[in-house]
């Protein structure tokens, strides 16, 4: 097993510099974006940016400094908002429901009649709190913090994004099916990943506690089961509870410590950092929050390379670049695999059309 991880890296290595040749920058160098798509925080950008490209930019209301549980609407995000073909939501944060409702321009969201297209339609959901733990003042069960981070939610949300498109733009509706598809074999590609690294780690058979409710999402995706949470928001982990994630960490019932980019210096992420100091356990620190220079395949095979890493005992710090170079190597290789697949596949489908 140990020589299978080793030659992965040369391997990884030999194909990075072919995979980033450049062959796919040509592909829509003709088509200028003449429509705009709106989302209501930065973590679906990565998702939506696949759904509408290259007919449509996309712009994020808040930025990643600004927490959406405080944010009010504003005359200026107003007027983005007026000025958007789409608008896609979270259907979690109250300011969305305001906005849609000053605004004539048709939405996407979770939990809502008047939307467009709504992503339980399309087969998203939420999952347990983790602990069993429940949100007072959420009027829906479970966890609804992050939920497009699990991809059969991502992959609703994409759907959603295609039925609405088509039925704004019926005469781009075959771009808008390819485009999911395309999404789709993404999702294809990282479930494979997830598995074959399964295989030699098996961390489907793990348990954790996460810092924030939002990473329970990810480890869902990897498999992990989610026994606890250590902050919701602005409530952390009662002093009962604490011991008993202290202890199951002790004894070995609990494996890893899982934290975010949002909660590494929240009041959770602290307690994270004293936990494995006192007690052990491997602490793993992943991105829930989408960037412009990466998509959702981006960050989800960025978080599965952490994971990795911690597990090879390489974790704990973000700010250390913990991840080894073979697992980031592997990381753009196979997003640009992914690229040159769907290049082939559009190209295809004009060649057909």
């Amino acid at each position: 097993m140990l020589r299978r991880k080793v030659s992965l890296v040369p391997l990884l290595l030999f194909l990075l510099p072919l995979a980033m040749s450049g062959i796919t920058l040509e592909v829509h160098a003709q088509i200028l974006p003449t429509g705009r798509i709106v989302v209501s925080v930065s973590a679906l950008a990565g998702i939506v940016q696949e759904a509408g490209s290259p007919y449509y930019n996309v712009t994020v209301l808040l930025d990643r400094e600004t927490d959406p549980h405080t944010f009010t609407v504003s005359p200026e995000i107003i007027a983005i908002a007026d000025a958007a073909d789409l608008l896609v939501f979270t259907g979690h944060f109250h300011w969305e429901q305001e906005l849609a409702n000053l605004t004539s321009t048709p939405f996407i969201s979770f939990h809502d009649d008047n939307a467009l297209e709504d992503y339980e339609a399309y087969g998203a959901e939420y999952s347990p709190m983790p602990g069993g733990d429940i949100e007072e003042g959420d009027e829906h069960e479970g966890n609804p913090h992050g939920f497009w981070l699990l991809p059969k939610n991502a992959l609703a949300i994409a759907n959603a994004t295609r039925a609405a498109l088509s039925t704004l733009n019926s005469t781009l509706a075959n771009e808008w099916t390819l485009n999911f598809e395309m999404f789709v074999e993404s999702i294809n590609e990282l479930q494979e990943l997830i598995d074959s690294f399964d295989d030699m780690y098996s961390f489907s058979e793990m348990h954790a506690v996460v810092v924030a409710p939002a990473e329970a999402y990810v480890a869902e995706a990897f498999g992990i089961t989610s026994d606890a949470v250590l902050q919701i928001e602005e409530i952390t982990i009662s002093a009962p509870k604490l011991l008993e994630v202290q202890q199951a960490i002790r004894n070995g019932s609990i494996d890893l410590i899982i934290g975010s980019d949002v909660a590494q210096f929240q009041a959770g992420g602290q307690f994270a950092y004293q936990i494995q100091a006192d007690y052990g356990g491997v602490l793993i620190w992943w991105r829930t929050v989408y960037f412009p220079e990466a998509d959702y395949f981006w960050m989800m095979s960025y978080n599965l390379g952490a994971l990795v890493s911690g597990l090879d005992g390489r974790s704990g710090n973000t700010t250390d670049n913990t991840v080894n170079i073979g697992l980031m190597a592997m990381t753009v290789v196979l997003g640009v695999f992914v690229a040159i697949e769907s290049v082939l596949l559009i190209l295809r489908a004009r060649v057909d059309t």
